[in-house]
């Protein structure tokens, strides 16, 4: 069952392919959690992967003084 809508969060919409759409809605059900759960979850994954590697550059070129 869906959660109400509280208004609290904006609706964004993105564009998935069916084939990736699938396998979210499949690991959604075999993780008994929502596919906006599974979404969230991997682009926080992504965000923090690119900060990572963001301050990890900034620390190579600092070191070469750039």
């Amino acid at each position: 069952m869906a959660r109400p809508k509280t208004g609290e969060t904006p609706i964004r919409r993105v564009r998935l392919g069916d084939e990736i759409w699938e396998q979210v809605e499949r690991a959604a059900s075999e993780d008994a959690t929502t596919n906006t759960a599974i979404v969230k979850e991997a682009l926080a994954e992504y965000m923090a992967k690119r900060a990572r590697q963001r301050r990890a550059q900034k620390t190579k070129d600092d070191q070469r003084g750039d």
